[in-house]
């Protein structure tokens, strides 16, 4: 019955697999996005990816360019940063923060605490960069009178297709176009076939800089290194091909891959030349072009939907056969983030950067990095509850390979042990603080991207990957221990920042301070996180103990005088009460140490003050904010700010400078559903969708007695009177499937394969 409650516990997860398929497919017609011209502008092309290569097609009729991207396009190298002035600096810059002299420690740590030779802007730390592209000639058809132009990309099966019809010889004529990154075959794949006309074109790739270009009629190569930023080093080779491997009249196929040796580099090994990479690339698309192409796209969906195909997802009003019916775009802004991880995640060596994998620059913007103050963790939020614990291989393996460095920054700025990481963080290993230690000074950027980490076990429940990543995470405590100093009774971060925010300290603007809020919720985390560890695997007790004392005597946190959670230690008077960052609630999300009613309320009065608008990240951000403050309108609200439509102005993608704002001007949704900070931020779309999941279930609070709690529906707005999913998890490698009809929950089954102990809320 409709208003019934039907909640079964499983403790296998065989019943809801079987189902998944059906149900995706049921909605697929939700699952798209589409276009009914060309694109005018990048941000109107459509991604496809499958981890390794990227492509971004755009439709053109007369000559088509897809962008290409291959993930380990990176220009610079690996190199030493560190600044001996900085360590000799420390004491006297925590003297200064002592005394209350904020603007003198500022000067200090603005002098002297800063990486050597310029940091980011060192053309050694270097960029990711576009591949290229392909570039697609068909004027020698004469096409005129074109109409029926249609373009989408399928979510659900990760193909994009173009078609429009003209006037060929006094009757209509079909040009078709389908592309697809096969993530089996690891090729790009073009098909084009017409219908009543004659296929005729010609194709080449092409590079805006270090570029070598062969082309005939069918194959096109290209080869190139990359700026290594030190003109003793070679930089990283590349090599692409694109090979015609079927023609005929009507119909022809392309296939497209490429490679660099960024591995033999990063693993220290003999490099390849460049004839030996592109033996390499030839090889894998000779063991494509043995498939016809209706078994290589079939191999690409099938391999596709055992990931994407784990979770469906409606939301909106009831319509009058009892069906559900879309009331805005939020389920396929949910699976499209879904979608936008497993093509930038499937097949990768790195994880997602902040263009996912598509840029179509060589300088790209923030040089395509990995931020650690959250944009990178951002990436990952939609990972887990979003059922691709599976795809978490990448994110280890980085966060792993950066210790090592981030244990040079550790001696050589701190004279600590264990290891950190501050805000800037690239594919050549940068941990140190940068240039400008106004921003890039806070020093719990590898605490934080750690517990990302902690967080994937804590899903899975994966001892054998606890035990794997602990020692990535006790370095971290470790590190963060050692550089906590006395302030007025309590154990205190410094020099820091509340990224990146600034307040008045004797009338001038400051960014330097001691113990920000942020920095204490991630010591808490992070020293919990090992705690917990240590238990489960029955390891280093003494140190846990360690840490449970040193917890004790972090500071609290405080509520100012008007009700706000105070972003500092000091109530300081805020320059920017609309900043973006709102980094003192990374306790409320992604954290877990505000969860008391007192402080929930001082998390909203923050929210207010700060407003809804903000980059496209940031937005996104808010919204899994009000999820966890189970306000659903007040997040739904946010959702619709993420998705304010912004049209791109086309400029040279290299000179992206002109185009940011870090006020929120600009912000929103480009017409291809990527995030505008401006310009494009893939971080915004992640944390978009998984705010989205955070609205339809949670599962951070842990009680005393160990019992997880199951929170389903904690933050729907009213606008989602009844809807549906399937696979999402929550903590603990629980699945939960639910149903709901005017407001009430008519069905919920919850799979908990690994008899956790758990309470079941119901939002609704």
């Amino acid at each position: 019955m409709q208003n019934s409650l039907k909640i079964t516990l499983l403790c296998a997860v065989v019943a809801f697999f079987s189902s998944c398929a059906e149900t995706s497919k049921t909605h697929s017609n939700q699952l798209k996005i589409s276009f009914t011209a060309p694109a005018d502008v990048w941000e109107e092309t459509l991604p496809l990816g499958n981890g390794r290569l990227g492509a971004m097609p755009d439709g053109g009729v007369q000559k088509e360019t897809l962008v290409l991207n291959e993930e380990t396009m990176w220009s610079g190298c690996e190199w030493d940063p560190a600044n001996p002035e900085a360590k000799k600096l420390l004491p006297e810059i925590r003297q200064k923060l002592l005394e209350g002299d904020n603007i003198a420690a500022q000067e200090l740590t603005l002098k002297y605490f800063k990486c050597s030779a310029n940091g980011g802007e060192n053309p050694k730390y270097g960029s990711y960069q576009t591949l290229g592209c392909l570039e697609l000639d068909f004027s020698p058809m004469g096409i005129q009178n074109v109409s029926d132009y249609y373009r989408e990309l399928s979510i659900d099966n990760a193909v994009a297709n173009a078609s429009f019809s003209f006037d060929y010889n006094g009757q209509k004529a079909r040009f078709s176009r389908e592309y697809f990154v096969s993530i089996p075959d690891n090729v790009i794949v073009v098909r084009l076939t017409t219908e009543n006309a004659p296929l005729n074109f010609s194709f080449a790739l092409s590079r805006k800089e270090r570029a070598e270009v062969l082309a005939n009629d069918t194959v096109s190569t290209m080869q190139g290194v990359l700026n290594s930023g030190d003109e003793s080093r070679l930089g990283v080779q590349y090599f692409s091909e694109a090979k015609l491997v079927k023609r005929t009249e009507n119909e022809a196929v392309i296939l497209i891959s490429a490679a660099t040796d960024y591995k033999d580099i990063i693993e220290n090994q003999d490099r390849k030349d460049l004839s030996t990479i592109g033996q390499m690339v030839e090889k894998q698309i000779s063991a494509a072009s043995v498939f016809s192409y209706d078994d290589l796209k079939q191999r690409h969906i099938d391999e596709y939907k055992r990931y994407f195909d784990r979770v469906s997802v409606q939301v909106g009003k009831q319509g009058r056969n009892g069906e559900i019916q879309a009331v805005d775009s939020a389920a396929l802004y949910l699976q499209f983030g879904r979608y936008l991880f497993i093509c930038s995640s499937v097949n990768a060596q790195l994880p997602p950067n902040l263009q996912g994998i598509w840029a179509d620059a060589i300088n790209t913007a923030w040089h395509g990095d990995y931020h650690l103050n959250i944009n990178v963790q951002m990436n990952h939020w939609p990972m887990e509850p979003g059922n691709l614990s599976d795809l978490s291989e990448p994110i280890t393996r980085y966060v792993e390979s950066i210790v090592q460095s981030g244990e040079r920054t550790a001696q050589t700025f701190y004279g600590t042990d264990g290891w950190a990481g501050h805000v800037l963080a690239n594919a050549w290993h940068f941990t140190a603080p940068s240039e400008d230690p106004r921003w890039g000074s806070s020093f719990t950027g590898g605490a934080w991207i750690a517990l990302q980490l902690w967080e994937h076990y804590l899903f899975t429940k994966d001892e054998d990957y606890l035990r794997r990543i602990y020692p990535v995470i006790k370095g971290a405590a470790e590190f963060l221990r050692a550089n906590l100093f006395e302030f007025d009774g309590y154990l205190v971060t410094g020099p820091s920042t509340s990224p990146e925010n600034a307040f008045r300290k004797d009338g001038k603007r400051c960014c330097i301070c001691a113990g920000p809020t942020m920095d204490t919720q991630i010591c808490q985390e992070i020293f919990s996180a090992v705690e917990q560890s240590s238990e489960i695997l029955k390891t280093d007790s003494a140190f846990a103990n360690l840490l449970k004392t040193t917890a004790a005597k972090l500071p609290p946190m405080r509520i100012s005088a008007d009700g706000r959670l105070q972003e500092w230690l000091e109530d300081y008077e805020e320059l920017e009460p609309q900043h973006r960052h709102v980094s003192h609630l990374f306790g409320l999300y992604p954290g877990t140490t505000i969860t008391s009613p007192e402080l929930c309320e001082a998390a909203k009065k923050t929210l207010e003050r700060r407003g809804d608008g903000g980059t496209g990240w940031s937005r996104a951000w808010k919204i899994n904010f009000w999820a966890r403050l189970g306000d659903g309108n007040h997040a739904y609200k946010l959702f619709k700010n993420l998705m304010t439509p912004v049209k791109a102005e086309r400029c040279d993608p290299d000179n992206w400078g002109n185009t940011v704002s870090y006020s929120g001007g600009g912000a929103g949704t480009f017409a291809n559903l990527l995030c505008s900070h401006p310009p494009f931020q893939i971080d915004g779309n992640f944390g978009g969708s998984a705010g989205l999941m955070e609205m339809l279930l949670q599962s951070h609070i842990v009680k005393p007695d160990g019992t997880r709690v199951i929170s389903v529906l904690p933050a729907i707005p009213d606008e989602w009177e009844c809807g549906s999913f399937k696979g999402l998890k929550a903590r603990g490698g629980i699945t939960v499937d639910c149903e709901w009809r005017n407001g009430k929950i008519t069905d919920l089954q919850i799979y908990n394969p690994k008899n956790e102990k758990i309470e079941v809320v119901k939002g609704l």
